[in-house]
């Protein structure tokens, strides 16, 4: 089933999740990868290629709108390119993480909340990169990584295979999780282990610590938690007023009955305020004056 961007999901012939992407316009302009991970791709293609030739061709097929859709799965994105008058298909294989790997992973991810912010943005900072390596984990391919694989039966990248990497390119600049999934961990799979791993990781409740939590890490937990009951509702009257009917006698110059008036009057005046500053549409509603003292 296509979604609206153009995406179908379903499980490969292994029964692992699978992500096909309908296939894209032609590019314009010079580069292909604005993110730096998209970058990083295309510097493991294109350090390790060695027909520079190849790697032009397979820029030109690119821009041109030549690959067909990109199917993407565990270990192996998969496209067919169209060159002159025939198709080929076209193979990049990376071996996936295995799953000691990605315990490694969603372990070190939880220790810091930022992480988690980032994976939620769709983002992969150098940072997280950094500290998942520190842990034997390597998210981004490095150089020899990526296997092509053609029905032009070329034995290293081809024109083809170069294409559908540069494709690819694209397609990890508008979400990283495209990389993960190559890498062996469907989007929905990664953020339940986190979600999970975390919920354990921050164990009963304890007394607060002597040092500060950064703001950031704090705020970026909440977006793996069910979201905050809506705020009560104002009451629709402001209630009873004082009594000040009492067996004492005022003080010279003071009236009851007016200080209940007035005590009533300001509290009404207070539920109305407070209605209003709850109201769906506060953000465009004028600023009141001040209540004024007489």
């Amino acid at each position: 089933m296509w979604d609206e961007t153009g995406e179908s999901g379903g499980q490969g012939a292994d029964g692992s999740e699978e992500r096909t992407f309908a296939a894209l316009p032609p590019a314009h302009g010079r580069g292909f990868a604005t993110s730096w991970w998209g970058q990083s791709w295309l510097r493991a293609l294109e350090e390790t290629a060695l027909d520079l030739g190849q790697l032009k061709a397979g820029r030109r097929l690119a821009r041109a709108g030549a690959v067909g859709a990109v199917s993407v799965r565990p270990g192996r994105i998969t496209a067919v390119v169209q060159d002159r008058a025939s198709a080929y298909r076209a193979d990049v294989v990376w071996e996936p993480l295995s799953a000691e790997d990605w315990d490694r992973f969603v372990d070190m991810a939880v220790e810091r909340a930022a992480h988690i912010a980032a994976l939620l943005d769709r983002e992969m900072p150098p940072h997280l990169v950094e500290d998942a390596a520190q842990a034997g984990v390597d998210l981004l391919p490095g150089i020899g990584d990526l296997e092509p694989s053609c029905t032009c039966e070329a034995w290293d990248h081809c024109g083809h295979t170069a294409a559908l990497s540069y494709q690819m390119a694209r397609l990890l600049d508008q979400d990283p999780f495209v990389l993960l999934l190559m890498r062996g961990r469907p989007e929905r799979a990664l953020l339940d282990s986190l979600q999970i791993r975390g919920a354990r990781h921050s164990g009963p409740a304890q007394a607060a610590p002597a040092e500060g939590v950064p703001a950031g890490e704090a705020y970026a937990l909440g977006a793996l938690l069910p979201p905050l009951p809506p705020p009560p509702q104002p009451p629709e009257y402001a209630g009873e007023g004082p009594n000040l009917d009492t067996e004492a006698a005022p003080a010279p110059g003071v009236d009851p009955g007016l200080l209940t008036f007035l005590a009533g009057r300001a509290a009404e005046e207070a539920r109305r305020r407070l209605a209003r500053a709850v109201a769906p549409d506060h953000a465009g509603t004028p600023v009141e004056a001040e209540p004024a003292l007489t």
